[in-house]
């Protein structure tokens, strides 16, 4: 049964892709491709001890065949105009200057790229806007603040009194192939995972959108709690306020 079923998910992953590639609507392959892929993680799960490793490969193989998966999104690449808001002027600013960089110096393409290993590239362009700007920027990774697995470099930056999250790669994780709400990966310890992406937009979709298209998002909106909550629950870690958010970071930053 297993061998069946990854066999029709290939080929419904092929003709997924074709019709991207013809700019059609592909929501219907889309479906079909996510419905087998539950087929299989739903056989693993029950029968995990029996499946071999050949087996196993496959599925893997499966997974990494969707990396062209992309939600839909566009993300900000104009250069800001003026407003009246100064503070969401310069955020705007410095998350311009940083995805241009990245499309100058890494040949990053916002429009298709998952944009993963860019993070703590990222963040350097944003710690040297911010040196110019004269703005306290903290740049941090998730795993070493906040004592999970999930490493990812984001930065803090505070403009007056108000402290903003600035996270320029959070695209890396939306590729749609990651993010069926029913997946799980298996980890060499066997803890059950799941990506962000799925989570997030279960539980706060406009504001994940619209980080992911500005970069940024203030750190009393409810999507800033959200943003780390969601890779909480990912370890089975106990969910922080958005307040203690900002505290233990403030609190447990390298200095």
């Amino acid at each position: 049964m297993i061998e069946e079923l990854i066999d029709k998910t290939q080929i419904a992953i092929n003709e997924y892709l074709k019709s991207i590639k013809r700019e059609v609507n592909n929501k219907a392959y889309l479906n079909v491709v996510e419905e087998y892929f539950n087929k299989i993680y739903r056989y693993v799960e029950e029968n995990i001890d029996d499946i071999d490793s050949n087996t196993l490969a496959r599925i893997h193989g499966l997974e990494n065949s969707l990396h062209n998966f992309i939600i839909s999104f566009t993300p900000d690449m104009d250069a800001p105009n003026e407003v009246a808001d100064g503070e969401e002027y310069l955020l705007k600013t410095i998350v311009y200057f940083t995805r241009k960089q990245l499309v100058k110096n890494e040949s990053v393409d916002f429009s298709s790229d998952s944009l993963r290993k860019y993070d703590e590239e990222a963040n350097k362009y944003v710690k040297d806007m911010c040196d110019r700007l004269g703005l306290l920027c903290i740049s941090f990774n998730i795993s070493d603040v906040f004592g999970i697995p999930k490493k990812h470099n984001v930065s803090l930056v505070k403009v007056d009194d108000n402290y903003y999250l600035v996270d320029c790669t959070y695209q890396q994780y939306f590729l749609q192939g990651q993010n069926f709400r029913k997946r799980y990966l298996k980890s060499a310890s066997h803890i059950v995972t799941c990506e962000v992406g799925s989570r997030i937009l279960y539980r706060n979709h406009g504001g994940a959108l619209e980080l992911l298209e500005k970069g940024f998002i203030r750190s009393d909106d409810e999507i800033f709690g959200d943003y780390f909550s969601t890779m909480f629950t990912q370890y089975a870690k106990p969910v922080l306020t958005k307040n203690e958010c900002l505290e233990w970071i403030l609190k447990n930053r390298r200095k």
